[in-house]
């Protein structure tokens, strides 16, 4: 069984996210620094973490994860990005989870979409993204121990957030969940 023990030495807990903006804050807290390698995405990493940027196509999502699942030992996972919110409400940068029960963490159902929405007019869920049920379908191929965690960035009808404040709802975000790596 040592083989093993040393194998999960080894293994890396994935951060995905969808862009380089979103990325920023955790490369810059975690200080991960760019890895050389074969894929065609952006692949950061530490001691601990490996970070990718897949881009916001479905394609690009599954073949940007099967590449880690294939090159990289994952002992869990997490999606983290922004999401869109139906109910105005709610801050903007409140953390959600939305695959699992988390003490200390809300809950919330989510709708992954590949063209943005009219209006929310027919939704049934409070959340709205372009990656989660990509990730969750790879995710459950490959590991059991994932997380899809959300920042509530905006309301349907609002214009899109500014990179500055997609910093900020991520950075502000960090110290919400990073307890859960």
């Amino acid at each position: 069984m040592g083989l093993g023990l040393s194998f999960d030495l080894m293994s890396k807990i994935l951060i995905h996210t969808t862009s380089i903006i979103e990325a920023n804050p955790i490369i810059k807290f975690f200080n991960l620094k760019e890895l050389e390698n074969s894929c065609e995405n952006k692949i950061y990493s530490n001691d601990d973490i490996l970070l990718i940027i897949s881009g916001v196509s479905k394609d690009l999502i599954v073949k940007s994860l099967d590449y880690i699942f294939k090159n990289y030992s994952i002992s869990k996972a997490f999606d983290l990005s922004i999401a869109s919110c139906s109910d105005g409400s709610i801050a903007l940068g409140t953390l959600f989870c939305t695959n699992r029960f988390i003490g200390g963490l809300n809950f919330a159902n989510i709708t992954t979409i590949e063209k943005p929405l009219e209006t929310d007019e027919n939704l049934e869920t409070l959340l709205v993204d372009k990656q989660a049920q990509f990730f969750s379908q790879i995710c459950k191929e490959n590991i059991k121990d994932f997380y899809v965690l959300k920042i509530v960035s905006d309301y349907f009808d609002e214009v899109e957030p500014t990179n500055d404040i997609i910093f900020e709802l991520i950075n502000n975000s960090i110290s919400k969940w990073k307890k859960l790596i």
